[in-house]
Parts: C-alpha cells; sequence; structure tokens
C-alpha cells in the first residue's frame, strides 16, 4: 500500500511539473540560401518558376502584404507579370465594393495618371502610391482587373458599438453571422490588445478587447464574403485566377479571411505570406509559401 501511495504522489507531481512546461512551436529552419520562395508543405526552397508551377492548378491565391514595403511590391508586380497566362482578378484590402467601377475605369483605360485622383488615393489610403504602383500596372498590363473588397470605416463603426439600431437589416444579418469563438485566432490577435484601454476610458478593458476582436473578425468575414462573391462571378475557367491581396495578418496560419473564405466554398486555395530574407526559421502551419524580400528597400 505504502508502494501505491507513493507511485500516486510521483505521478502527481511529475504531471504537475509536465503542465507547466510550455511546448516550443515545431519550426522550419530556413536555409541562408533561400531568397526567392518557399514551400512549408514540402519544406524547401524553390525559385519563381517552381512557385509559378506548383500554383498552377489553383484558382485562388491569398497573398499577404506587408505595407510600402517597396521590394516585396516589386517582387509581386513581376510575378504578376509572368502569369501573362491567367486572367487576373486582384481582391484588394485597401479598396471597397464602392471603388469596383472606378477601379475598372482604370484597368480598362491607357493611362494611370488619374488614378491617384479617381480613388482620392492620398485621404483614402495613407499609405504611399508609388510603392503600389507596379503592382496595379502589372494588373492593368496583362488585361487583368481590380477589386475593393474593404468594409467601410463607418460600418466597421457601428460592429464595434454592436448598436442594432445603427445597423440596416441587412447589416444586422450579417452581424449576427460573426464567428467569434475561435481560439487559435483570438491567441494570435490578443498581444495587439494589450494596450487596448489606455485610449478610451469611457468603457472597461474587457469590453475594448470584445470590441477590437469583433471588429477584426466583422473585417475579415467581410473581404472574404467578397472574395467569394468574385470567385463565383469570374471564375468560370482554369486560367482564371483570384488573387486576394490583404495585410499578412488577416490571412496567417489561416485563420482570418481564408478560413472564412473555405466556408463558403470548396475551391482550393493556397496563402503566400511575406517575411524578411534574413529569417531563419518560421513556424509550421504559418502559410504554404513564404516569399522573401529586402526589408531595406
Amino acid at each position: 500500500m505504502k508502494y501505491i501511495t507513493f507511485l500516486l504522489i510521483l505521478l502527481a507531481l511529475l504531471s504537475s511539473g509536465c503542465s507547466t512546461q510550455t511546448a516550443s512551436p515545431l519550426v522550419h529552419k530556413i536555409p541562408s540560401h533561400c531568397k526567392k520562395y518557399y514551400d512549408m508543405k514540402q519544406a524547401r526552397c524553390i525559385d519563381e518558376k517552381t512557385f509559378i508551377d506548383t500554383i498552377e492548378p489553383y484558382r485562388v491565391v491569398f497573398f499577404g502584404d506587408h505595407h510600402n514595403k517597396k521590394d516585396l511590391h516589386k517582387k509581386f508586380a513581376t510575378l504578376l507579370n509572368k502569369l501573362q497566362e491567367r486572367n487576373i482578378y486582384l481582391a484588394n484590402e485597401w479598396f471597397t465594393p464602392a471603388d469596383n467601377e472606378r477601379l475598372e475605369l482604370y484597368t480598362s483605360s491607357k493611362t494611370d495618371k488619374d488614378f491617384v485622383h479617381l480613388l482620392n488615393w492620398r485621404r483614402s489610403y495613407g499609405r504611399d502610391y508609388t510603392s503600389y504602383r507596379p503592382i496595379y500596372e502589372a494588373v492593368k498590363k496583362n488585361n487583368g482587373r481590380l477589386f475593393g473588397i474593404n468594409m467601410t470605416q463607418g460600418l466597421r463603426k457601428k460592429i464595434s458599438r454592436a448598436n442594432m439600431n445603427l445597423l440596416t437589416k441587412e447589416q444586422r444579418h450579417f452581424y449576427k453571422t460573426l464567428d467569434l469563438n475561435i481560439y487559435a485566432h483570438q491567441s494570435l490577435l490578443s498581444p495587439f490588445f494589450s494596450s487596448c484601454h489606455t485610449n478610451n476610458f469611457s468603457i472597461s478593458e474587457k469590453e475594448c478587447i470584445q470590441r477590437m476582436y469583433r471588429v477584426q473578425v466583422a473585417w475579415d468575414t467581410y473581404m472574404a464574403q467578397n472574395s467569394y462573391a468574385i470567385a463565383t462571378q469570374h471564375l468560370n475557367s482554369k486560367k482564371d485566377l483570384l488573387i486576394i491581396f490583404a495585410g499578412s495578418m488577416h490571412m496567417l496560419y489561416g485563420l482570418g479571411i481564408n478560413t472564412r473564405f473555405a466556408r463558403l466554398t470548396n475551391e482550393p486555395f493556397v496563402t503566400v505570406i511575406p517575411v524578411h530574407q534574413n529569417i531563419t526559421q518560421a513556424e509550421v502551419g504559418a502559410a504554404d509559401f513564404l516569399i522573401f524580400y529586402d526589408n531595406h528597400k
């Protein structure tokens, strides 16, 4: 009996000790010679041609952005120019569906000199247009189309306040369908909510965090639904290619726009996330592919 008691105590201590340990994430060791792409499914460095050949069967690609990183945007534009055999539909985070008519005017015209004014770029987007210009020129050059998928700032504010009286019938239905219970998604974003309460003392910290997360989920869901609508309307052949171009946090680990897009369709897709070219490791599951860029250019 003494021995049994001793073993039970020992097992309890061992169990307690194990429960306090934090498991290290599984990572890919990135070779120093990786300068183009890294295939996370096959754990290998690949060049641009191999990447293009690998994604050839897919009609939907999620491509993450690091805003105003010119070297990344240059490489993305180069990729778009090499996809001449595909009919490219670029769904862009910083435009809304209300911009689609003006975006079509841009892609169908012979000049882009009025693009900044056409979309009121500086006031609406606040990013360096010269950084993104090669991307839009590549889409236009190859007879592609541009689409907006973002929700308006006004709708985001209404979602944040969760006041049903401020929402239309359609918006209330959208609000009620939001999935706020993906724990991995919450954990991914939680570090960004740490200073939530510092700028708003009219509500509690808990309510502030809830508001921020609710808006993030609404944001991702709205962009997923608009991407699905574009896919439904325009993906009619194997040559058609929808690229959802948004901030990488909206698609990292497949937890944002992409997971909500997957709930709407069985269309296969891949996710490409940008990383600095000097990284030495990347967590398993972060994306299907990594694209490397020089953070100093």
